[in-house]
Protein backbone atom coordinates (compact mmCIF):
# COMPACT_ATOMS: atom_id res chain seq x y z
CA UNK A 1 0.00 0.00 0.00
CA UNK A 2 1.47 3.35 -1.03
CA UNK A 3 0.81 6.93 -0.05
CA UNK A 4 1.29 10.23 -1.81
CA UNK A 5 3.59 12.92 -0.44
CA UNK A 6 2.90 15.56 -3.08
CA UNK A 7 1.54 17.91 -0.42
CA UNK A 8 4.82 17.85 1.55
CA UNK A 9 7.32 20.61 0.74
CA UNK A 10 10.36 22.18 2.34
CA UNK A 11 10.98 25.91 2.30
CA UNK A 12 14.19 27.27 3.73
CA UNK A 13 14.68 24.22 5.93
CA UNK A 14 11.15 24.39 7.32
CA UNK A 15 8.44 21.84 6.76
CA UNK A 16 5.33 23.01 4.93
CA UNK A 17 2.25 20.81 4.70
CA UNK A 18 -0.24 22.18 2.21
CA UNK A 19 -3.91 21.36 2.72
CA UNK A 20 -6.07 19.57 0.16
CA UNK A 21 -9.20 17.44 0.23
CA UNK A 22 -8.61 13.97 1.68
CA UNK A 23 -8.04 11.33 -0.99
CA UNK A 24 -7.74 7.60 -0.37
CA UNK A 25 -4.44 5.93 -1.10
CA UNK A 26 -3.77 4.58 -4.57
CA UNK A 27 -4.60 1.03 -3.48
CA UNK A 28 -3.63 -1.95 -5.59
CA UNK A 29 -5.94 -4.81 -6.48
CA UNK A 30 -4.58 -7.02 -3.71
CA UNK A 31 -5.11 -4.25 -1.15
CA UNK A 32 -8.72 -3.78 -2.27
CA UNK A 33 -9.85 -7.38 -2.24
CA UNK A 34 -8.05 -8.12 1.02
CA UNK A 35 -9.89 -5.18 2.57
CA UNK A 36 -13.30 -5.58 0.91
CA UNK A 37 -13.59 -9.35 1.46
CA UNK A 38 -13.84 -9.30 5.28
CA UNK A 39 -16.16 -6.28 5.14
CA UNK A 40 -18.48 -8.00 2.67
CA UNK A 41 -18.25 -11.25 4.64
CA UNK A 42 -19.49 -9.52 7.79
CA UNK A 43 -22.37 -7.85 5.95
CA UNK A 44 -23.29 -11.08 4.15
CA UNK A 45 -23.27 -13.17 7.32
CA UNK A 46 -25.45 -10.59 9.08
CA UNK A 47 -27.93 -10.69 6.19
CA UNK A 48 -28.04 -14.50 6.08
CA UNK A 49 -28.57 -14.68 9.84
CA UNK A 50 -31.36 -12.11 9.57
CA UNK A 51 -33.22 -14.12 6.91
CA UNK A 52 -32.68 -17.35 8.81
CA UNK A 53 -34.38 -15.77 11.81
CA UNK A 54 -37.17 -14.57 9.52
CA UNK A 55 -37.57 -18.09 8.12
CA UNK A 56 -38.03 -19.39 11.66
CA UNK A 57 -40.84 -16.88 12.13
CA UNK A 58 -42.40 -17.37 8.69
CA UNK A 59 -41.36 -20.82 7.39
CA UNK A 60 -44.07 -20.87 4.72
CA UNK A 61 -43.06 -17.52 3.23
CA UNK A 62 -39.27 -17.13 3.42
CA UNK A 63 -37.27 -19.48 1.14
CA UNK A 64 -34.27 -21.43 2.54
CA UNK A 65 -31.28 -19.21 3.26
CA UNK A 66 -28.98 -21.33 1.09
CA UNK A 67 -30.11 -19.12 -1.76
CA UNK A 68 -28.97 -16.05 0.18
CA UNK A 69 -25.58 -17.61 0.93
CA UNK A 70 -25.03 -18.50 -2.74
CA UNK A 71 -26.17 -15.04 -3.75
CA UNK A 72 -23.66 -13.30 -1.45
CA UNK A 73 -20.89 -15.55 -2.76
CA UNK A 74 -21.74 -14.77 -6.39
CA UNK A 75 -21.92 -11.05 -5.71
CA UNK A 76 -18.59 -10.94 -3.85
CA UNK A 77 -16.35 -10.54 -6.98
CA UNK A 78 -18.62 -7.76 -8.24
CA UNK A 79 -18.28 -5.93 -4.93
CA UNK A 80 -14.50 -6.12 -5.13
CA UNK A 81 -14.45 -4.99 -8.76
CA UNK A 82 -16.81 -2.07 -8.13
CA UNK A 83 -14.83 -0.86 -5.11
CA UNK A 84 -11.55 -1.16 -6.99
CA UNK A 85 -12.81 0.85 -9.97
CA UNK A 86 -14.29 3.51 -7.69
CA UNK A 87 -11.16 4.09 -5.66
CA UNK A 88 -8.96 4.11 -8.75
CA UNK A 89 -11.17 6.68 -10.48
CA UNK A 90 -11.22 8.80 -7.33
CA UNK A 91 -7.45 8.81 -7.21
CA UNK A 92 -6.93 9.59 -10.89
CA UNK A 93 -9.91 11.75 -11.88
CA UNK A 94 -11.35 13.15 -8.69
CA UNK A 95 -14.38 12.74 -6.48
CA UNK A 96 -17.05 13.66 -9.07
CA UNK A 97 -16.01 10.91 -11.49
CA UNK A 98 -15.71 8.43 -8.64
CA UNK A 99 -19.22 9.29 -7.40
CA UNK A 100 -20.62 8.67 -10.90
CA UNK A 101 -18.84 5.31 -11.11
CA UNK A 102 -20.15 4.39 -7.66
CA UNK A 103 -23.75 5.17 -8.63
CA UNK A 104 -23.54 3.25 -11.92
CA UNK A 105 -21.89 0.26 -10.23
CA UNK A 106 -24.60 0.35 -7.54
CA UNK A 107 -27.30 0.16 -10.20
CA UNK A 108 -25.58 -2.73 -11.98
CA UNK A 109 -25.00 -4.49 -8.67
CA UNK A 110 -28.67 -4.16 -7.74
CA UNK A 111 -29.79 -5.53 -11.11
CA UNK A 112 -27.47 -8.53 -10.76
CA UNK A 113 -28.61 -9.33 -7.23
CA UNK A 114 -31.97 -10.84 -8.35
CA UNK A 115 -30.48 -13.26 -10.95
CA UNK A 116 -27.82 -14.26 -8.38
CA UNK A 117 -30.58 -15.15 -5.92
CA UNK A 118 -32.31 -17.16 -8.63
CA UNK A 119 -29.16 -19.23 -9.13
CA UNK A 120 -29.08 -19.92 -5.42
CA UNK A 121 -32.75 -20.94 -5.46
CA UNK A 122 -32.05 -23.44 -8.27
CA UNK A 123 -29.78 -25.34 -5.90
CA UNK A 124 -32.75 -25.79 -3.59
CA UNK A 125 -35.54 -26.11 -6.18
CA UNK A 126 -37.12 -29.09 -4.37
CA UNK A 127 -38.33 -26.70 -1.65
CA UNK A 128 -41.84 -25.33 -2.23
CA UNK A 129 -40.95 -21.76 -1.28
CA UNK A 130 -37.90 -21.83 -3.54
CA UNK A 131 -39.99 -23.11 -6.48
CA UNK A 132 -42.58 -20.43 -5.82
CA UNK A 133 -39.91 -17.74 -5.89
CA UNK A 134 -38.41 -19.15 -9.10
CA UNK A 135 -41.82 -19.18 -10.80
CA UNK A 136 -42.22 -15.53 -9.84
CA UNK A 137 -38.76 -14.73 -11.19
CA UNK A 138 -39.43 -16.40 -14.56
CA UNK A 139 -42.72 -14.56 -15.03
CA UNK A 140 -41.40 -11.09 -14.11
CA UNK A 141 -39.19 -8.76 -16.06
CA UNK A 142 -37.76 -5.35 -15.10
CA UNK A 143 -39.13 -4.00 -18.39
CA UNK A 144 -42.76 -4.69 -17.50
CA UNK A 145 -44.24 -2.00 -15.27
CA UNK A 146 -46.13 -4.48 -13.09
CA UNK A 147 -42.95 -6.39 -12.31
CA UNK A 148 -40.76 -3.32 -11.88
CA UNK A 149 -41.29 -3.03 -8.12
CA UNK A 150 -39.62 -6.33 -7.11
CA UNK A 151 -36.56 -5.36 -9.15
CA UNK A 152 -36.57 -1.85 -7.70
CA UNK A 153 -36.79 -3.32 -4.20
CA UNK A 154 -33.73 -5.49 -4.89
CA UNK A 155 -31.80 -2.56 -6.35
CA UNK A 156 -32.47 -0.45 -3.25
CA UNK A 157 -31.76 -3.26 -0.78
CA UNK A 158 -28.53 -4.45 -2.34
CA UNK A 159 -27.49 -0.95 -3.36
CA UNK A 160 -27.51 0.08 0.28
CA UNK A 161 -25.56 -3.05 1.16
CA UNK A 162 -23.05 -2.37 -1.61
CA UNK A 163 -22.62 1.30 -0.73
CA UNK A 164 -22.17 0.42 2.94
CA UNK A 165 -19.33 -1.91 2.03
CA UNK A 166 -17.77 0.76 -0.21
CA UNK A 167 -18.09 3.44 2.48
CA UNK A 168 -16.26 1.28 5.03
CA UNK A 169 -13.54 0.50 2.48
CA UNK A 170 -13.04 4.16 1.50
CA UNK A 171 -12.98 5.17 5.15
CA UNK A 172 -10.36 2.55 5.92
CA UNK A 173 -8.11 3.56 3.03
CA UNK A 174 -8.55 7.26 3.79
CA UNK A 175 -7.62 6.71 7.43
CA UNK A 176 -4.64 4.56 6.41
CA UNK A 177 -3.44 7.17 3.96
CA UNK A 178 -3.77 9.94 6.53
CA UNK A 179 -1.91 7.89 9.13
CA UNK A 180 0.88 7.11 6.64
CA UNK A 181 1.22 10.77 5.68
CA UNK A 182 1.35 11.80 9.33
CA UNK A 183 4.08 9.24 10.03
CA UNK A 184 5.97 10.43 6.96
CA UNK A 185 5.61 14.06 7.98
CA UNK A 186 6.86 13.28 11.48
CA UNK A 187 9.81 11.33 10.05
CA UNK A 188 10.73 14.19 7.70
CA UNK A 189 10.41 16.74 10.49
CA UNK A 190 12.71 14.66 12.72
CA UNK A 191 15.29 14.44 9.92
CA UNK A 192 15.01 18.19 9.32
CA UNK A 193 15.52 18.90 13.03
CA UNK A 194 18.56 16.63 13.12
CA UNK A 195 20.05 18.43 10.14
CA UNK A 196 19.41 21.79 11.78
CA UNK A 197 21.12 20.59 14.95
CA UNK A 198 24.12 19.42 12.93
CA UNK A 199 24.27 22.82 11.25
CA UNK A 200 24.11 24.62 14.59
CA UNK A 201 26.90 22.50 16.04
CA UNK A 202 28.97 23.03 12.89
CA UNK A 203 28.59 26.79 13.37
CA UNK A 204 29.52 26.69 17.06
CA UNK A 205 32.72 24.63 16.82
CA UNK A 206 34.52 26.62 14.08
CA UNK A 207 33.49 29.89 15.74
CA UNK A 208 35.24 28.89 18.94
CA UNK A 209 38.20 27.53 16.99
CA UNK A 210 38.73 30.85 15.19
CA UNK A 211 38.72 32.77 18.47
CA UNK A 212 41.28 30.40 19.97
CA UNK A 213 43.52 30.68 16.92
CA UNK A 214 43.34 34.45 17.13
CA UNK A 215 44.41 34.20 20.75
CA UNK A 216 47.39 32.05 19.81
CA UNK A 217 48.43 34.45 17.07
CA UNK A 218 48.32 37.37 19.50
CA UNK A 219 50.76 35.52 21.81
CA UNK A 220 53.13 34.24 19.17
CA UNK A 221 56.00 36.29 20.62
CA UNK A 222 55.89 34.38 23.92
CA UNK A 223 56.89 30.87 23.05
CA UNK A 224 56.07 29.02 26.33
CA UNK A 225 52.58 30.48 26.54
CA UNK A 226 51.96 29.72 22.87
CA UNK A 227 52.93 26.11 23.33
CA UNK A 228 50.66 25.84 26.34
CA UNK A 229 47.75 27.30 24.40
CA UNK A 230 48.32 24.97 21.47
CA UNK A 231 48.37 21.99 23.81
CA UNK A 232 45.22 23.10 25.59
CA UNK A 233 43.44 23.82 22.31
CA UNK A 234 44.43 20.47 20.82
CA UNK A 235 43.09 18.58 23.83
CA UNK A 236 39.89 20.63 23.91
CA UNK A 237 39.22 20.15 20.18
CA UNK A 238 39.74 16.42 20.48
CA UNK A 239 37.27 16.20 23.35
CA UNK A 240 34.70 18.47 21.73
CA UNK A 241 34.80 16.48 18.49
CA UNK A 242 34.01 13.37 20.51
CA UNK A 243 31.19 15.17 22.28
CA UNK A 244 29.72 16.50 19.02
CA UNK A 245 29.01 12.93 17.91
CA UNK A 246 26.53 12.55 20.79
CA UNK A 247 23.21 14.30 21.09
CA UNK A 248 23.62 14.70 24.85
CA UNK A 249 25.86 13.85 27.78
CA UNK A 250 26.00 14.39 31.53
CA UNK A 251 26.34 17.86 33.01
CA UNK A 252 29.69 17.21 34.70
CA UNK A 253 31.17 16.33 31.29
CA UNK A 254 29.81 19.55 29.79
CA UNK A 255 31.30 21.55 32.65
CA UNK A 256 34.68 19.89 32.02
CA UNK A 257 34.71 21.32 28.50
CA UNK A 258 33.68 24.70 29.87
CA UNK A 259 36.58 24.73 32.35
CA UNK A 260 39.07 23.82 29.62
CA UNK A 261 37.74 26.66 27.49
CA UNK A 262 38.05 29.12 30.37
CA UNK A 263 41.58 27.92 31.14
CA UNK A 264 42.59 28.78 27.59
CA UNK A 265 41.09 32.24 27.89
CA UNK A 266 42.72 32.76 31.29
CA UNK A 267 46.09 31.73 29.90
CA UNK A 268 45.67 34.43 27.28
CA UNK A 269 44.52 37.09 29.76
CA UNK A 270 45.43 35.93 33.27
CA UNK A 271 44.75 39.27 34.96
CA UNK A 272 41.35 39.89 33.40
CA UNK A 273 39.45 36.58 33.47
CA UNK A 274 38.29 34.60 36.46
CA UNK A 275 35.40 32.18 36.96
CA UNK A 276 33.38 30.31 39.54
CA UNK A 277 31.20 27.21 39.02
CA UNK A 278 28.56 26.31 41.61
CA UNK A 279 26.65 23.07 41.15
CA UNK A 280 23.99 21.92 43.59
CA UNK A 281 23.90 18.32 44.76
CA UNK A 282 22.10 15.93 42.46
CA UNK A 283 22.77 17.90 39.27
CA UNK A 284 26.07 16.50 38.03
CA UNK A 285 24.50 13.45 36.38
CA UNK A 286 21.69 15.36 34.70
CA UNK A 287 21.44 15.01 30.92
CA UNK A 288 22.15 18.13 28.85
CA UNK A 289 22.60 18.64 25.07
CA UNK A 290 26.22 18.26 24.02
CA UNK A 291 28.25 21.50 23.94
CA UNK A 292 25.24 23.57 24.99
CA UNK A 293 27.18 25.82 27.39
CA UNK A 294 30.22 26.45 25.19
CA UNK A 295 28.68 29.32 23.20
CA UNK A 296 27.27 30.83 26.42
CA UNK A 297 30.71 30.88 28.03
CA UNK A 298 32.33 32.20 24.87
CA UNK A 299 29.71 34.94 24.74
CA UNK A 300 30.49 35.84 28.36
CA UNK A 301 34.20 36.14 27.60
CA UNK A 302 33.85 38.05 24.33
CA UNK A 303 31.27 40.58 25.47
CA UNK A 304 32.54 40.80 29.04
CA UNK A 305 35.95 42.01 27.85
CA UNK A 306 34.38 44.58 25.59
CA UNK A 307 34.37 48.23 26.59
CA UNK A 308 37.46 48.63 28.79
CA UNK A 309 40.26 47.01 30.74
CA UNK A 310 38.16 45.87 33.69
CA UNK A 311 38.39 42.23 34.90
CA UNK A 312 35.63 39.83 33.99
CA UNK A 313 34.16 37.39 36.48
CA UNK A 314 32.18 34.54 34.90
CA UNK A 315 29.82 32.63 37.17
CA UNK A 316 28.04 29.41 36.33
CA UNK A 317 25.31 28.35 38.72
CA UNK A 318 23.37 25.09 38.42
CA UNK A 319 20.38 24.07 40.52
CA UNK A 320 17.37 21.86 40.19
CA UNK A 321 13.77 21.33 41.18
CA UNK A 322 11.81 18.11 41.11
CA UNK A 323 11.26 18.33 37.35
CA UNK A 324 13.61 20.99 35.96
CA UNK A 325 17.33 21.71 35.71
CA UNK A 326 18.38 25.37 35.67
CA UNK A 327 21.72 26.66 34.39
CA UNK A 328 22.73 30.30 34.76
CA UNK A 329 25.78 31.79 33.03
CA UNK A 330 26.60 35.36 34.02
CA UNK A 331 29.48 37.76 33.58
CA UNK A 332 30.44 41.25 34.65
CA UNK A 333 30.32 43.75 31.81
CA UNK A 334 30.64 47.47 31.11
CA UNK A 335 27.66 49.72 30.71
CA UNK A 336 28.43 50.53 27.10
CA UNK A 337 27.13 47.63 24.98
CA UNK A 338 23.31 47.36 25.01
CA UNK A 339 22.28 43.96 26.34
CA UNK A 340 19.53 43.49 23.76
CA UNK A 341 22.05 43.89 20.94
CA UNK A 342 24.17 41.15 22.51
CA UNK A 343 21.19 38.79 22.36
CA UNK A 344 20.36 39.56 18.73
CA UNK A 345 23.89 39.64 17.28
CA UNK A 346 26.30 36.81 16.65
CA UNK A 347 25.76 33.05 16.52
CA UNK A 348 26.10 31.90 20.13
CA UNK A 349 22.87 32.89 21.88
CA UNK A 350 20.55 32.46 18.85
CA UNK A 351 22.01 28.99 18.25
CA UNK A 352 21.45 27.95 21.86
CA UNK A 353 17.89 29.22 21.78
CA UNK A 354 17.25 27.39 18.47
CA UNK A 355 18.64 24.11 19.81
CA UNK A 356 16.48 24.32 22.93
CA UNK A 357 13.41 25.01 20.80
CA UNK A 358 14.11 22.00 18.55
CA UNK A 359 14.95 19.58 21.35
CA UNK A 360 12.48 20.58 24.05
CA UNK A 361 9.97 23.04 22.61
CA UNK A 362 7.83 24.67 25.30
CA UNK A 363 9.42 22.46 27.98
CA UNK A 364 12.63 24.54 27.90
CA UNK A 365 13.08 28.18 28.92
CA UNK A 366 15.65 30.74 27.76
CA UNK A 367 16.25 34.17 29.30
CA UNK A 368 19.04 36.64 28.58
CA UNK A 369 19.29 40.21 29.88
CA UNK A 370 21.34 42.69 31.86
CA UNK A 371 20.83 42.82 35.61
CA UNK A 372 20.85 45.82 37.91
CA UNK A 373 24.25 44.83 39.32
CA UNK A 374 26.10 45.50 36.04
CA UNK A 375 26.03 41.89 34.92
CA UNK A 376 24.76 40.10 31.87
CA UNK A 377 23.08 36.76 32.59
CA UNK A 378 21.70 33.93 30.52
CA UNK A 379 19.45 31.41 32.24
CA UNK A 380 18.09 28.24 30.67
CA UNK A 381 15.73 25.62 32.08
CA UNK A 382 15.59 22.02 30.90
CA UNK A 383 13.47 18.98 31.78
CA UNK A 384 15.37 17.15 34.50
CA UNK A 385 16.38 13.56 33.85
CA UNK A 386 19.48 11.44 34.16
CA UNK A 387 21.16 10.09 31.06
CA UNK A 388 20.50 6.43 30.39
CA UNK A 389 23.64 4.45 29.83
CA UNK A 390 21.90 2.17 27.33
CA UNK A 391 21.27 4.93 24.80
CA UNK A 392 22.99 8.29 24.48
CA UNK A 393 20.75 9.25 21.57
CA UNK A 394 17.41 8.89 23.28
CA UNK A 395 15.26 11.94 22.60
CA UNK A 396 14.08 14.37 25.25
CA UNK A 397 10.87 13.49 27.09
CA UNK A 398 8.99 16.62 26.04
CA UNK A 399 8.77 18.04 22.52
CA UNK A 400 6.20 20.54 21.29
Amino acid sequence: MTTSISNLTTRGGAISWTSRPPVPVDARWNDVWLTVTPIWAVLAVCRVVFYELERIRYPSVVPPVIADAVQELLLWPRVVLGCYLTIRIWRRRGFSSAALVALLSTLVFGLLSRPAYAIGSLLNSHDAEARQWLDSFYTTSPIRSAAFYPWLSNIVEYGVLYLSCMAVMVGYFSFTGLANERRLRHRVEVVADQERLKTLRAQINPHFLFNCLNSIVSLSDTQPVTQLLVTQLSDLLRRTLEASRKEEHELFEELTYVEECLEIEQTRLPARIDWRINVDAGCARAAVPSLLLMPLVENSVTHGLRGGAHPVLIEINVWRTDKELFIQVGNTCSDRPPARDVVRQGLGLPNVRARLDILFGHCATFFADRTDQGRFEVQIGLPLRELRAASLREGPPCVS
